[in-house]
């Protein structure tokens, strides 16, 4: 009974890390996922030979994770595939080895898809960090337009959880991508009908730094791998795509400035912009030594020092 009941309140949530060469970031994003504790987890972290100190880093905490390898494999979507495939959750998602969640997100989340059943996806807003985890700057997205979502890659990845029957129907990441990944993955599930839907909260963090892929390859094999899923789905612009897409970018950035200036506040985050990211987790991302046991978690809901308010 016990058993039946954990199942039903916290469905199992895969989420797979790619990671390379990521030794500087790769512990506070796997600690943003097991500091969770959600009881009901499968994280799967796929490394792809790091010449770094990435395995050295992430050894205290091997045991807690479902699957990990340290091995050469094609790039950042091979890697999501492969650990996708290896993957039974009820939910999943996929978190870069540089970004992280927000306190609180997965319990969230499990309760969000369980009183929506007729959602197939959800994400958030975004908040980025830099290097050094200091909030730099706020995406205030409006509510969810598929019209908008398929025509550019404006969802925020790191905050985006979607339900398996998605993955079973319409299949996994396109391994040949380097950049539009999530690009191609969402705009083909709404094209198929999924219905998403943003979340008014913060549910992940993106991590902006200058080794980025995101900034390296943003206008080169990014804007051709875009261009290459829209012409996949039959995506078509039109005239004015480019007011039209500059009107929406500007308008989340400007409504993220507005955000942070009147010092206003959604669940995983704190007013303003300039603090350090750790502060929102109560200290826990820098703290040494292993995360609480994630079965402690199943009667306590989330972390007490996560600071109730930025959780609700």
């Amino acid at each position: 009974m016990l058993l039946v009941t954990t199942m039903t309140r916290f469905p199992k949530i895969s989420i797979v890390t790619p990671s390379y060469n990521q030794a500087k970031y790769v512990p506070w994003t796997v600690r943003s996922v097991l500091l969770q504790r959600y009881p009901n987890l499968e994280y799967v972290v796929m490394d792809g030979g790091s010449k770094d100190d990435t395995v050295e880093v992430l050894k205290p905490y091997v045991g807690r994770l479902a699957h990990f390898q340290s091995a050469r494999d094609k790039g950042q979507s091979d890697a999501i595939k492969q650990g996708f495939a290896r993957c039974t959750g009820d939910v999943m998602a996929y978190l870069n080895s540089d970004d992280m969640l927000a306190p609180g997100a997965l319990h969230w989340v499990a309760d969000f898809f369980r009183r929506h059943p007729d959602v197939d996806a959800v994400y958030s807003h975004r908040v980025t960090v830099d290097g050094q985890n200091r909030a730099k700057w706020y995406w205030v997205l409006p509510p969810h337009s598929d019209w908008y979502q398929t025509r550019w890659d404006l969802i925020p990845q790191e905050t985006c959880f979607w339900r398996r029957r998605l993955f079973d129907a319409h299949g996994s990441v396109d391994d040949t991508l380097r950049f539009a990944i999530d690009y191609d993955l969402f705009a083909r599930y709404m094209l198929k009908g999924a219905k998403f839907v943003r979340a008014d909260r913060f549910l992940g963090v993106f991590r902006e730094h200058e080794d980025a892929k995101t900034s390296q390859l943003l206008n080169t094999v990014g804007a051709a791998e875009v261009a290459k899923v829209r012409e996949r789905y039959g995506i078509a612009l039109g005239r004015l795509a480019p007011l039209v897409s500059a009107r929406f970018y500007y308008g989340a950035l400007r409504n993220g400035e507005r955000f942070a200036h009147e010092r206003r506040r959604l669940p995983g985050c704190l007013p303003g912009v300039g603090y350090d990211y750790d502060t929102v987790w109560g200290g826990l991302l820098d703290e040494p030594g292993l995360p609480p046991a994630a079965a402690e978690a199943a009667d306590e809901g989330i972390i007490r020092r996560a600071a109730a308010s930025v959780t609700s």
